[in-house]
């Protein structure tokens, strides 16, 4: 059986060197973007502006739907044709990005801090980079890590006609170069690298390439949809490259902390869920707790699964087979974690 003391140690280790960050929709829902559920309700209301075939494709999807599906599995049963794919992303920047603006904006005129923010100003700051992994769209991450200090490394080389480059966008955070006997050594400022395998509204098409501008443009944006076009779509750059990356910090991660995430993406999970169950050290930090991610926390030996219990306000904890419920501090949210654990 585990207990309170043993938390509190086990997340104020957890946060030094080789620490990979997975980070999903909820921490986003957190802060105001519309979730999952709200991008399902839009489309549907939309709907009817589709034509022939897309049309009978959506009443597919909609069926499934109205039967309470998630827009996730019903878009994995239904693929959607391109036309159809294009018009999901464009509705799902119309929903999204408006509530991005507000969230940005209070950021900016001090008016709301981002929880991850909070959290991040208080973990160590490896000269290797943070690597922070998401299937986001939206840039509230960025924003986070800017105001908590970090260079944000995106693997692009400019901000408003930018080219994905990974090697110069590394090099973007670089102070000074120190020699050491024979040896070079390049010094970072404290750097995030965040990864995006399923795109950004930033990210742009630009003739055959892909480019990255801070502005919002009259043009398509690079964003793969949930369903089965995402395992087709992944391969084409630079998600191919993000997603590489990811998968590569998530193998030579020495821990992981996940926030918000449901592990409903092949993408990352094959990879993540195999490198918890051999024994990573692992903190999930999600509101709700779905057996999928409850069972996974049961039965990997150093993974720890904080979440809201259903009954009081305070911290429902899961590990190592066991779960116990806290009253007090709701330590499932990164804010009040980073203010009560990490100080």
């Amino acid at each position: 059986m585990v207990d309170y003391d043993e938390l509190v140690k086990f997340v104020q280790e957890h946060f030094t060197d080789g620490l990979a960050l997975v980070i999903g929709s909820g921490l986003s829902a957190a802060e105001g973007i519309p979730g999952m559920p709200d991008l399902a309700k839009h489309l549907t209301n939309a709907a009817g502006t589709l034509k022939g075939t897309d049309a009978t494709l959506w009443k597919r999807i909609g069926a499934m739907l109205a039967a309470g599906d998630g827009l996730e599995a019903a878009l994995l049963k239904h693929s959607p044709s391109d036309t159809l794919e294009v018009w999901i992303a464009k509705l799902t920047c119309d929903l999204l990005m408006p509530s991005e603006r507000l969230i940005m904006s209070a950021v900016l005129q001090g008016k709301h801090s981002l929880r991850l923010t909070s959290l991040l100003a208080r973990v160590l700051k490896p000269t290797t980079g943070l690597p922070i992994l998401t299937p986001n769209y939206d840039r509230l991450i960025e924003v986070a890590c800017e105001m908590a200090g970090f260079h944000v490394d995106s693997t692009a080389t400019g901000h408003y006609a930018g080219a994905f480059d990974h090697a110069r966008s590394c090099m973007g955070s670089c102070r000074g170069i120190t020699v050491r006997g024979k040896t070079v050594v390049l010094e970072h400022f404290p750097r995030a690298i965040v990864l995006k395998p399923h795109g950004s509204f930033d990210w742009y098409k630009s003739g055959g390439d892909a480019r990255r501008c801070a502005l919002d443009l009259d043009g398509e944006r690079l964003m793969i949809t949930p369903g089965n076009n995402k395992y087709r779509a992944g391969y084409d750059s630079p998600f191919d490259k993000h997603r590489e990356l990811a998968n590569d910090y998530i193998k030579r991660a020495g821990r992981l902390l996940i926030v918000g995430y449901g592990f409903n993406d092949d993408h990352l999970q094959n990879h993540l869920v195999k490198r918890i169950q051999d024994g990573t050290p692992t903190l999930i930090v999600n509101r709700s707790l779905n057996s999928r991610v409850e069972k996974l926390a049961k039965d990997s030996p150093r993974c720890v699964c904080l979440s809201k219990p259903a009954a009081w306000q305070g911290v429902a904890m899961v590990t190592k087979g066991s779960r116990f419920d806290r009253q007090g501090q709701e330590l499932w949210d990164i804010g009040v974690l980073a203010k009560e654990l990490l100080t």
